[in-house]
């Protein structure tokens, strides 16, 4: 068997026989698809030279869905059905160039240019996922996860922002824009640089690939098919892969055989709002902001969830958050017990809840700090339960100290929650919690 995915427009079929199990995204772009554009460096998903765009159909509704990725982490099986678009994708010499990479140019905004295709790429993501409409302030919390040695991104910034639609009029002036849409370089056609999928992959299908040394590449779509593959595999080491993000922080095991893709397992990626907010484990970190926002946009009692969309905004960057899931966040933390997870100190604080199932069946309900003590040896998150909180009587903040405003792990972070009487001067409870003082989170 093999994977399908489409890479600027051309498909292509990958299996066993064509690359390693571990091979990222990266590798194959560069090494077999021979597309050098796209760089690496530091293939932890922290400097952005390896950005690429990546689209595909939303497990939960189906709907297409367009975001950056950072290649150097994402694995090559992990792109069945996706449609890839590198910066030689959206542009060149001989079709003309993109927007993004004509402002970059005009502005100034590269030296050595090892940077620039990342640059470009994530920015090109950006107005993918707005539909081409953005403002000056995401254009700069976007560039968190970009590294740039030699601008001092000035001129960078300068650059994407003058694609915003509240630009600056100097900024506009000094690039006399066209309408957003440029030249589709696949079509000839005027579009947002995003062609559709002309293939369709049968998204249902389950995937099972033998490679050497006994290793196996599962791509599964829903839950019964994982317990049936743990059930199998009875010892041998395995990893759940979902963003696989967690490798930029930790290596994973040389040990490791069996993979398991849950990446496309709709239960683990849906959402529901009702007396609790329940959000799907598999959830990635940028669209669990989303789902916190309109949260709190519906209903007074989640008001909260604001505070936590602006506490989640300093994990990571926005590549990583893009693939990176809640679980994957928190399973960090359960493994490795010094990781200043600030998901898991904001979940704590306000009453969330854990609903984890095993391979018998068995269903638990468990506080994030029961969790991380927990053996979760053919065991999975399912969601995460969300508590309303009565504003009228409670206040929440948290905080976070770190080297940079933006992607770095915290020196420390602390999150408070107090809940007042009726006279809404007195306290009633209580609830501190803080990260970077031991390996697990203080809680008075």
């Amino acid at each position: 068997m093999s994977i399908e995915f489409r890479l600027n427009g051309k498909d292509f079929c990958v299996g066993p026989s064509s690359v390693p199990i571990e091979t990222s995204l990266n590798t194959f772009i560069r090494n077999h698809a021979h597309l050098s554009g796209t760089k690496f460096m530091c293939l932890e998903g922290g400097c952005g030279a390896c950005v690429v765009n990546v689209s595909g159909p939303h497990p939960a509704s189906g709907e297409i869905v367009s975001y950056a990725v950072n290649s150097c982490l994402f694995p090559i099986f992990a792109c069945h059905g996706l449609d890839i678009v590198t910066v030689e994708g959206i542009g060149d010499e001989r079709v003309g160039y993109h927007k993004t990479q004509k402002v970059l140019a005009h502005f100034n905004g590269t030296q050595c240019g090892y940077c620039s295709p990342g640059m470009v790429m994530n920015m090109y993501s950006l107005l993918q996922s707005k539909s081409g409409r953005v403002s000056m302030a995401e254009v700069e919390n976007a560039f968190g996860g970009n590294i740039c040695r030699c601008t001092g991104y000035r001129p960078i910034l300068d650059a994407f922002k003058s694609l915003a639609h509240d630009a600056e009029l100097g900024l506009k002036q000094k690039f006399a824009c066209m309408d957003i849409e440029d030249l589709c370089s696949k079509s000839n056609r005027t579009c947002l640089g995003k062609c559709p999928i002309t293939k369709k992959i049968d998204d249902k299908k389950g995937i099972h690939m033998s490679f050497i040394e006994n290793k196996e590449w599962h791509k599964i779509y829903n839950l019964n098919e994982v317990f049936m593959i743990l059930e199998k595999i009875v010892s041998k080491p395995y990893i759940l892969v979902g963003g696989n993000t967690a490798h930029g922080v930790y290596r994973r095991s040389d040990k490791l055989q069996i993979f398991i893709d849950i990446s496309s397992v709709d239960e683990l990626r849906s959402h529901s709002l009702g007396s609790n907010l329940i959000v799907g484990a598999n959830v990635s970190l940028t669209e669990f902001m989303t789902i916190l926002s309109d949260a709190a946009g519906k209903n007074p009692s989640f008001l909260y969830c604001s505070e936590l969309v602006n506490h989640i905004d300093l994990v990571a960057n926005v590549p990583v958050r893009n693939t990176g899931t809640i679980a994957g966040n928190l399973c960090i933390k359960n493994q490795h017990n010094e990781f200043p997870s600030d998901l898991y100190l904001i979940l704590e604080t306000v009453g969330a809840t854990l609903k984890i199932t095993e391979l018998n069946g068995n269903i638990m309900v468990v506080k994030p700090s029961e969790f991380i003590g927990l053996d979760m040896n053919k065991k999975l998150i399912l969601s995460i339960i969300m508590p309303p909180i009565e504003p009228a009587n409670t206040a929440f903040k948290s905080f976070k100290i770190m080297p940079r405003a933006q992607n770095a792990h915290a020196y420390v972070n602390g999150a408070f929650l107090m809940k007042f009487k009726e006279d809404h001067t007195t306290i009633d409870t209580v609830t501190i919690c803080y990260g970077g003082i031991n390996p697990t989170v203080s809680i008075l």
